[in-house]
């Protein structure tokens, strides 16, 4: 869907919001008409919980209830959002509490600031915690406007988000209100400004840039395994070949590759701790000089001697060496963890077809001929502080290792992969993402795709690295963090009390 469609997409909301405001709604109808945009939103967006295999699920028939709860519990964000912007855009005053025209009482906040200030706010809780859910933010769907995207490593994507809401709100104004011409010109500058800022920063990095660097190539190996043969345990053999072909294939390669990345959980097995299949890697590595990153399943036992599960990554050296092996960090709730076990542990004894992995605490750094590198699994590409983190820790380039095979050929698969490109133009390095089956891509550190392969098809992708930023490194946003989102909560909080005073 062209991300243009977002720019007015939130008006029809801010038009029946502000009928209601006017009119002197209560509180409830508020928020049922923000929860009612938010759980048609979210019933459409979130349709690929349906289409999930049985390979994904393992209680089939949950996953038809687990769509319309999850649309529903999605959807109390949009209701918390029409709530408080519509409370606080009440007009103020006796005259309001008797009905009065709006005209008669002045509002007190406009609700064309208090909606996107609330909005942003109300995306920052939503992408929070053990539950946090950030898919779906606006500003995510701006993501092929390559000169906009640069706005994230000013503030992240919650940047891109408040510019989109003001979008809709410039937009919401020029066709209703006293001020059509003024808010008109206020959009068209929204687009031009940062736009044509853009523009001059992607000129003056290709200006900076040096030529490809052999040493920096990199190979990815999309196995396309389906679910059903690498869960089935069956298989692990055959499963292995195929990587291992795969990047024996690239091992050939003239520039050979600095490193052969493969995806999550690659093998579906205990890669590291199944001996005939580590020594197969680790035979490879030795034998071609090249390191094979590999994500795969792994287990250790804590201090009390209880086992812990893990979806992990690690790197088979050339030396024989396997070196640190990371951990993910954050889990997909009800996916891969039950949430909240650490304060209600009798919830981790629910069986609802959860992996229960263990989460991982912290960064781990991989040596590469390109410099220090980090991994995020899967998920963990949606939360642009893992990877701010990993930068700040030394990271100079990023992989992102996934196996998005559970959602089909759907929209998702691709949202995915988009949202990950964000992560390489928020901190201004490269990122290599390895899907099992796509889509596997490579990204400057400007959002742009530098090599791709075709979804659901086997294949190696053996393509030079970006080189990493030599402007603007390290990014405002690396260096500040989410400071759009928090300012938005203090906002938020600011125009409450400036609300209640005016009430009084």
């Amino acid at each position: 869907m062209p991300g243009f469609l977002a720019w007015a997409a939130l008006v029809p909301l801010l038009v029946a919001l502000d009928a209601r405001v006017r009119r002197g709604a209560g509180a409830g109808a508020l928020f049922r008409l923000g929860w009612v945009f938010g759980f048609v939103f979210f019933l459409i967006g979130m349709h690929f919980i349906a289409l999930l295999s049985e390979v994904a699920i393992t209680v089939p028939w949950l996953k038809y209830p687990a769509w319309g709860l999850a649309a529903a519990y999605l959807g109390l964000y949009g209701g918390l959002v029409a709530l408080v912007a519509g409370l606080l855009a009440r007009p103020a005053g006796p005259r309001a509490r008797a009905a009065a025209p709006a005209e008669a009482a002045p509002a007190r906040v406009p609700l064309a600031l208090a909606f996107p200030v609330v909005f942003l706010a109300v995306e920052e809780l939503r992408g929070s915690g053990e539950l946090g859910f950030p898919w779906f933010q606006p500003g995510y769907t701006q993501h092929a406007y390559v000169p906009l995207l640069q706005l994230a490593s000013l503030g992240s994507v919650s940047l891109l988000t408040l510019w989109v809401l003001l979008m809709n709100v410039l937009l919401w104004r020029s066709v209703s209100g006293g001020a059509r011409l003024r808010s008109a010109l206020g959009a068209l500058l929204l687009v031009l400004v940062p736009w044509l800022w853009g523009q001059r920063v992607l000129q003056a990095a290709d200006l900076a840039a040096g030529p490809p660097d052999p040493a920096r190539t990199v190979a990815l190996a999309q196995g396309n395994v389906a679910g059903e043969i690498k869960w089935s345990g069956n298989h692990e053999a055959e499963i292995l070949a195929t990587f291992l072909g795969l990047s024996e294939e690239a091992a050939r390669r003239r520039p050979k590759p600095m490193v052969v990345i493969w995806p999550e959980t690659a093998t579906g097995s205990y890669l590291r701790k199944q001996l005939d299949q580590a020594l197969a890697v680790a035979g490879f590595a030795a034998r071609t000089g090249v390191p094979v990153f590999s994500g795969f399943a792994d287990y250790a036992w804590d201090s009390a001697g209880r086992q812990r599960a893990y979806n992990a990554a690690g790197r088979f050296a050339p030396d024989g060496s396997l070196g640190p092996t990371y951990a993910k960090r954050h889990l997909v709730p009800f996916g891969e963890r039950m949430p909240f076990q650490r304060l209600f542990p009798a919830l981790g004894r629910l069986e609802l077809g959860q992996a229960e992995w263990t989460p991982g605490e912290r960064t781990v750094l991989f040596p590469s001929a390109a410099g220090p590198f980090a991994c995020l699994v899967c998920f963990e590409a949606i939360f642009p502080d893992l990877p701010r983190e990993d930068v700040r820790a030394g990271a100079r380039w990023l992989v992102n290792i996934t196996n998005d095979e559970w959602f089909g050929n759907s929209a998702a698969l691709h949202q995915h992969a988009a949202m990950s490109v964000f992560r390489a133009v928020e901190n201004r390095v490269p990122l290599a993402r390895c899907a099992n089956t796509g889509r596997t891509l490579v990204s400057d550190a400007y959002g742009r795709v530098t090599a791709t392969l075709p979804v659901f098809r086997a294949g190696v992708l053996v393509t030079p690295l970006p080189p990493a930023a030599r402007l603007g490194f390290p990014t405002p946003y690396t260096r500040l963090g989410d400071w759009p989102g928090l300012l938005s909560l203090v906002s938020v909080a600011a125009l409450a009390l400036r609300a209640a005073l005016r009430a009084r």
